[in-house]
């Protein structure tokens, strides 16, 4: 029995040493795996992620005045004056998709005078891309409604076939709008237009800029139907001879909220595979009447660049001065504890320059009120305190809240000032990072949530394993033990009889 254990038990050990030693090398190999993966990742990113925006040239290869956003061209001008403010490759001949609408929507009020008038729905008009956006459900041959119905179905739903049909309804045929529609756009002022259809199907000779396209804007919000039309969030279609009641909300999220962005009064959404996302909007606020446009953004972009070149644009046209409180100076390191907006001035209204990450350190030399200047690329620009972290919380004195006064930069100051404080609202603007993308890069990989860590969890499996299989040894052991003692027993129980 002795010799027997003693063989077991050293058969138990070389086999409980082998399995450590394998366990072991496994992580081993998985560990130089998992590095020379890490050492080659860009490359292997890079030819996988097909679907990510393509990084910025070092060097702009494109006209390029004002913010740096991901649209391949956009133009920021004056509602009132037409002045352009702010623009990248304005003049760039682009495909505006859904946003030929705004255009086709000015025709048909120029034109029909009584919006109450009924159309039918001809075979033409409804003979569209199936997959494009339509009414839900899409209009029906014969099936009739007022203008005013198609209308709002055309700037609200973008349908298309409203927009087909809207156009054949004023000029008899697609061909003879188009030519109504290239007429207009040059007596706005459009110089590299032309349009090919009402609705903006692509065609590769229906084509726009993103000058050309604010000028259309401008010109659409000149006319109060078109605005009245416009500023509508919601809308339903009544019974038809053909079809029950369609009930449907505008486009545009910066119109009807799902966006939040202040004083947006107009616009209209575009997408096509060859436009990308396109967006026009109108905005009033501190005074000021702008008119944005973005041209071949993305989905995940073209808000977020409409909302960084209106924060720029009024920022940079509207002072936002300081009351005269001091700078406390504090020289720590912060960090910040969300993705926060950097601005020229200490102002929830100043022009936007950039972003602060979080997990990355800035220097901090002081603090007013709510605001603290920080080292940002080369320069001392603003962040709110409030969202950042101090690594050297003993540097951090307290300070007095602050006020700002707003005045304008143009020959002609508003006519009244302002004191404002900041307030929660003012606080839940500036956190909400998740709108807002940088203006000189922006990283679609920003917000990527943390994924599980392969390797921490097979280095996990690496203790467990072994210690799982040596109590299982130990168990098997003893079983056999128990076993060949029983074994034993019994036999010199036969050999005592």
């Amino acid at each position: 029995m002795l010799r027997f254990v003693k063989r077991s038990g050293a058969a138990f050990l070389a086999a409980l040493f082998l399995i450590t030693s394998a366990t072991a090398y496994a992580a081993e190999v998985t560990e130089e795996t998992s590095a020379g993966a890490e050492a080659t990742e860009p490359a292997s990113a890079e030819a996988e992620t097909t679907a990510a925006p393509e990084a910025r040239p070092v060097e702009n290869a494109y006209e390029l005045n004002g913010p740096d956003v991901y649209a391949e061209t956009y133009c920021v001008i004056d509602g009132n004056t037409g002045e352009v403010l702010f623009s990248k490759d304005p003049e760039k001949r682009m495909y505006p998709a859904s946003c030929t609408k705004m255009l086709t929507a000015l025709l048909v009020l120029e034109n029909v005078e009584d919006l109450e008038q009924t159309l039918t729905f001809t075979q033409t008009a409804i003979n569209i891309d199936p997959s494009s956006s339509t009414l839900e459900p899409k209009a029906m041959v014969g099936e009739t409604m007022t203008v005013k119905d198609a209308l709002y179905g055309m700037l609200l739903k973008s349908a298309n076939e409203c927009g087909a049909m809207l156009g054949e309804y004023v000029a008899g045929s697609e061909a003879a709008f188009a030519e109504m529609m290239n007429r207009k756009a040059a007596e706005i002022g459009c110089t590299n237009s032309h349009f090919m259809n009402a609705y903006g199907i692509h065609h590769d000779e229906h084509y726009t800029t993103a000058h050309d396209l604010a000028l259309i804007l401008k010109a659409c919000m000149e006319n109060e139907r078109y605005r009245e039309l416009n500023a509508t969030k919601s809308y339903i279609i009544k019974d038809t001879n053909m079809c029950g009641a369609r009930a449907f909300n505008i486009g545009h999220a910066m119109i009807y909220g799902t966006f939040e962005e202040e004083g947006v009064i107009g616009g209209k959404t575009g997408s096509t595979p060859q436009a990308g996302r396109c967006l026009a909007t109108a905005c009033e606020r501190d005074g000021r009447y702008i008119i944005t446009t973005v041209m071949k953004s993305t989905a995940d972009f073209y808000y977020l660049d409409t909302s960084v070149l209106l924060e720029y644009t009024y920022g940079t046209l509207v002072n936002h001065t300081m009351a005269p409180l001091e700078w406390v100076e504090t020289n720590d390191t912060v960090v910040p504890n969300d993705n926060v907006r950097v601005r020229y001035s200490p102002s929830v209204k100043g022009a936007v320059c950039g972003m602060a990450y979080t997990e990355q350190q800035y220097k901090r030399r002081a603090i007013y009120g709510d605001w603290s200047m920080i080292e940002y690329d080369g320069r001392l620009l603003y962040v709110m305190s409030a969202y950042l972290d101090s690594l050297n919380p003993e540097l951090v004195p307290e300070t007095e809240a602050y006020v700002y006064t707003t005045e304008a930069t143009t020959e002609e100051t508003l006519e009244t000032e302002e004191t404002e404080t900041v307030t929660e609202s003012e606080t839940v603007e500036e956190t909400t990072e998740r709108r807002g993308g940088t203006i000189e890069t922006q990283d679609p990989n920003a917000v990527e949530k943390e994924k599980p860590d392969s390797k921490k969890i097979f280095n996990n499996l690496t203790v467990i394993i072994p210690a799982v299989a040596a109590v299982a040894l130990i168990a098997v052991w003893v079983v056999v033990c128990v076993k060949r003692y029983q074994e034993i027993k019994n036999r010199k129980k036969r050999h005592r009889k």
